[in-house]
């Protein structure tokens, strides 16, 4: 048996290559080995077998021949290390851009690329921008992932000479199918004008025909390539159980296209090869139009003008802090303690202990000494470092990580909304154009047929889908440029929604501009410089007050470091411990400060001898008075300190005394959220320090930041301090931008149902469908923009 497998040479049915023995197989399709039987499994399990139809005469050579002179420049490891996001161990990520995503079915077969091949760990897809991001594992090869997602019909565009792609030359079928639908159908309707002028009687029986085969001839690359993208996305959609907006359009199309084959070959008429090749021609016009439309309103956040975070540069042996859109290659950067590492570089000094659960979502530290690279994304977990970028800062790309949220998080309303509608309106739809050609089926042939395909053009269920991302797309926009920047779309309906917001104190209702620092006891110079260079490893509000506070050097390295989430922070000087924090890490009972100076405390202990107390007297953000009383109109407000109650007398004249909490851990924040939430929907305002948990439990968390690279993936929004005073002004603007949706639903439902009203009635014919359906979608596009444009102007957001 062996030597007649070996004779014949039989291929493995996934790989290709040779198999020694034909012992692995399922049915009659062998395998060389376990893994690739197990790859045939996984298609198989989730109805991805197409796979195997790309060609049958040479299994396994679809990838390897088609790609290989392709992707072959993906071997060199120069070309890896420019095209990569990420690389650390055998962990990798890349973000490729494909054109011929287009579909909900894309997203659903390329973000389950796990499914398909073993070394794929995750995958995400940007459909507005047709970006995937991939991280993978060294089971497999990125020439090999680009030649795979070639295989699956999205093949990505690399470009690896740093340059910009431009996108909107890179494909150019949707304008060669309008070329092509265009001059068939003008043909058509020539061939059709003596039907049309009612003299067809007058010519001979062979000249009609004549006439009718060639407008057949015509019709058939209006059916099989212009119209492929319809059938391949219903295809799709039906394998993965789901109703798109193609699929009604799809069917219109068989449905007119086969009535006319039967009519033409039956004698009975010439068909509607005209109606169809026009109906083909203006959805195609209607794609293109809706396509520059888009782009002409797209709300693709410029992130380089209002990212609301800032990075310290070293430059000439001094430190200041410098937005994300100033920070060249090549700059020297100081990371804190959890601290985000902006940019792709270089350990220049220090051990960089990484933790990078943003990038990959597993939560492992990797140690970095000098001269290792270091990629963006990245959080520092311990003393700081000085890193030298070797890249710009791609600020979509934090953004795009930010936004790789791993928890499990509900719906909103208006989201699960929209996405039931959708799809409970395209299965109505199929039944109201059966029903409709029923119906007239008896009465009028020709009605029938127009009536039935006038249903399933006019109807555009899309149009749900698009007031939101355009809506909300448009007010993030604006949000952004005015302070508060976005995590998605969702986000802003999360703002709309609260009926408590809850606060935190240090570094959040109060600014560290100008504090005001008073020191009670005695530090030697030495002891100081111990103590500076210690807080300067900390992103902490107070730890930077002190830093600013002591005009000492700062250049000390320490031996270890340690920060305690609301407790304070650690360290050694070569076997001399530093502390540095609240009473009880310290070693202090609470009431033992009670005839000090009122203020926030933070206690300097060395080699166990408290040495003295920082005393701060709070400064609070400009308007907190102004917006605290207008808040309260409308939600029940909350404070969460980790702080000592010094202060809590004077927040009393803006809060409920019942809702005042001090000397809060970052546990017991977690589970006062979680008692709210019972209540209601509860936002969050936070540094994101000490409350990340109770930002990720809440309906809404913000974090706010004052030149601080360090905030939470947790936050659902990142508020510039200098916007705080314009709070409310943005929650009612999220109020009134879901007003807006939900009037573009109200005006979308309107239009579907007048136009199914005509529709079933035979009065609309399928070339006015056609024209009505792109009409309609940019109509509710431009009318969310412009209302979000509109409540901005009125709320005085710029």
């Amino acid at each position: 048996m062996e030597s007649i497998v070996e004779q014949n040479s039989v291929k493995c049915y996934h790989c290709g290559n040779d198999c020694k023995g034909a012992d692995i197989k399922i049915d009659t399709k062998v395998f060389c080995c376990n893994g690739c039987k197990s790859v045939y499994e996984i298609l198989d399990a989730n109805l991805l077998c197409d796979y195997y139809a790309l060609d049958t005469n040479n299994p396994g050579n679809k990838i390897e021949e088609a790609g290989k002179s392709k992707y072959a420049f993906l071997d060199e490891e120069t070309i890896i290390a420019k095209v990569l996001d990420f690389k650390e161990g055998d962990k990798f990520g890349v973000t490729f851009y494909i054109p011929s995503i287009h579909c909900s079915s894309c997203i659903w077969l390329l973000e389950n690329m796990q499914k398909i091949h073993p070394g794929i760990i995750a995958s995400n897809v940007h459909f507005r921008k047709k970006e995937i991001n991939i991280q993978f594992n060294n089971k497999i090869s990125l020439r090999q992932l680009a030649e795979l997602l070639t295989s699956l019909g999205y093949a990505p565009v690399i470009n690896f000479n740093g340059k910009e792609i431009n996108r909107k030359t890179v494909d150019k079928v949707l304008l060669y199918k309008i070329g092509i639908a265009g001059f068939c159908f003008g043909n058509i309707m020539m061939l059709s004008l003596p039907e049309y002028l009612s003299v067809s009687d007058k010519f001979s029986g062979d000249i009609k025909g004549l006439f009718i085969y060639l407008s057949l001839i015509l019709s058939l690359p209006v059916f099989t390539y212009c119209s492929a993208d319809y059938f391949i996305s219903s295809w799709n959609a039906i394998k993965t159980r789901t109703v798109n907006i193609d699929l009604p359009i799809a069917l219109g199309v068989i449905a007119a296209f086969s009535q006319s084959i039967y009519e033409i070959y039956s004698g009975a008429g010439p068909g509607y090869l005209d109606s169809l090749s026009g109906l083909i021609f203006f959805l195609l016009i209607g794609k293109w139009y809706q396509n520059k439309t888009y782009e002409a309103l797209s709300f693709e956040r410029d992130y380089k003008s209002y990212f609301p975070l800032a990075v310290t540069k070293i430059e000439n042996n001094s430190e200041r802090y410098v937005t994300l859109d100033k920070l060249k290659a090549g700059d020297t950067i100081l990371i804190r303690n959890k601290e985000i590492i902006p940019a792709d570089g270089y350990i220049l000094e220090g051990t960089g202990v990484i933790d990078y659960s943003f990038v990959t979502g597993e939560s492992s530290l990797i140690t970095k000494e000098t001269g290792q690279k270091v990629y963006a994304g990245g959080r520092q977990d311990g003393s700081a470092v000085k890193i030298i970028t070797s890249k710009e800062v791609s600020e979509s790309y934090l953004t795009q990580l930010w936004n790789k949220d791993n928890t499990i998080n509900k719906l909103n309303g208006l989201v699960e909304f929209t996405n039931k509608i959708g799809k409970y309106f395209t299965i109505a739809v199929l039944i109201i154009s059966l029903g409709s050609y029923i119906y007239w089926i008896g009465k009028d042939p020709g009605i029938a047929l127009h009536a039935a395909v006038s249903v399933l053009i006019i109807f555009c269920p899309c149009i749900f889908a698009l007031a939101i991302p355009f809506g909300f797309g448009k007010a993030m926009n604006i949000m952004g440029r005015n302070g508060l920047f976005l995590k998605n779309t969702e986000t802003i309906e999360k703002l709309a929604h609260n009926d408590s917001i809850v606060f935190d104190k240090t570094g959040t209702i109060t600014t560290t501009e100008n504090p005001k620092v008073s020191f009670f006891g005695e530090l030697t110079d030495a002891q100081s410089e111990m103590v500076k260079s210690l807080v300067k490893n900390s992103t902490h509000p107070l730890s930077r007050s002190i830093y600013i506070f002591l005009k000492v050097d700062s250049s000390l390295k320490p031996d270890s470091f340690i920060e305690l989430p609301s407790q304070g922070i650690k360290g050694k000087f070569n076997n001399i411990e530093v502390i540095v924090g609240t009473a009880e890490i310290a070693g202090l009972e609470l009431n033992k400060d009670t005839g000090m100076v009122p203020g926030s405390k933070v206690y300097i202990k060395i080699n166990d001898e408290v040495k003295g107390c920082f005393v701060f007297r709070n400064s609070y953000r400009k308007g907190f008075d102004q917006i605290s009383g207008i808040l309260k109109r409308d939600y029940s407000l909350h404070i969460l300190s980790g702080d000592n109650d010094s202060e809590k007398g004077y927040l009393s004249n803006y809060f409920t005394p019942s809702n005042l909490h001090f000397n809060q851990t970052p546990q017991s924040k977690l589970d006062y959220i979680k008692k709210l939430n019972q209540e209601g929907k509860v936002m969050m305002i936070g540094d994101g320090l000490n409350d990340a948990g109770a930002l990720q439990q809440s309906n809404c968390g913000i974090s706010i930041t004052e030149n601080c690279g360090s905030f939470s993936p947790a936050c659902d929004a990142i508020l510039d301090a200098s916007a705080f005073s314009r709070l409310p002004v943005f929650l009612k603007y999220a109020k009134a931008c879901v007003r807006s949706v939900y009037g573009s639903l109200a005006i979308s439902l309107s239009y579907n149902v007048i136009g199914l009203y005509f529709a079933v009635q035979g009065l609309l014919k399928p070339l006015v469908a056609a024209l009505l359906m792109p009409i309609s979608s940019v109509s509710v596009v431009l009318f969310v923009t412009i209302m979000s444009s509109f409540w901005a102007k009125k709320y005085g957001l710029r």
